[in-house]
């Protein structure tokens, strides 16, 4: 699944993100995880990795505590993934954490809705806001 946030022009804001997600299941008691298996261009960058992962988490976190949300909510429980990072490419000047933050969140309600809707993932993108 491809997330990407573009940079909308005349903007002063930093809105440049783009991230190519995976997620896999991983067994009932596991938790969920992110792992990089990419190279981040133009280099890695650890805020923007760690902001990537917490819009991730967050989003996973939340539905397991509300119990909806997630393509489990039907059943009660709660969905375990592995999420595995494939790309990552960002702006030294247009991109911020905020931005990842999002991508993050947007790539695990499209994998949410995957499952819900049983098809395969499209492409997000996105003007983040920064509000």
């Amino acid at each position: 699944m491809k997330v990407y946030s573009r940079q909308s022009l005349g903007s002063c804001a930093p809105t440049y993100g783009r991230a190519e997600l995976d997620f896999e299941p991983v067994p009932a008691g596991t938790a969920s995880s992110c792992v990089f298996a990419c190279t981040a261009r133009p280099e890695p960058d650890a805020e923007l990795e760690e902001a990537l992962v917490q819009g991730v988490l967050g989003v996973l976190r939340e539905s397991a505590r509300e119990g909806a949300g997630g393509p489990e909510a039907d059943r009660g429980g709660t969905v375990g993934v592995q999420v595995i990072v494939r790309a990552m490419s960002w702006h030294p000047v247009d991109s911020c954490e905020v931005v990842f933050l999002r991508l993050g969140a947007l790539a695990v309600r499209e994998a949410f809705r995957c499952v819900a809707e049983d098809r395969e993932p499209q492409e997000v993108v996105t003007r983040v806001s920064l509000l």
